[in-house]
């Protein structure tokens, strides 16, 4: 639980830093605001690199964080 918290946290932050112009717009984090403004959870909140689930699934982001 801890590891899911602490990534979004840091892709949130990320969000801020990039649309601020602190730090570059990656590929990550336009997918980060793409999702959220389509209220869908971003892939990376839920699976890993080798795409093994790490968090659980749920088809909108309200659902999601309730």
């Amino acid at each position: 639980m801890q590891f899911v918290i602490s990534l979004v946290r840091s892709a949130l932050n990320d969000t801020i830093l990039a649309i601020d112009g602190q730090i570059i717009m990656t590929p990550a984090i336009v997918n980060v605001i793409d999702n959220i403004a389509d209220a869908r959870v971003p892939s990376a909140w839920i699976y890993d690199a080798t795409g093994a689930e790490f968090s659980w699934l749920h088809p909108n982001l309200g659902g999601w964080i309730s």
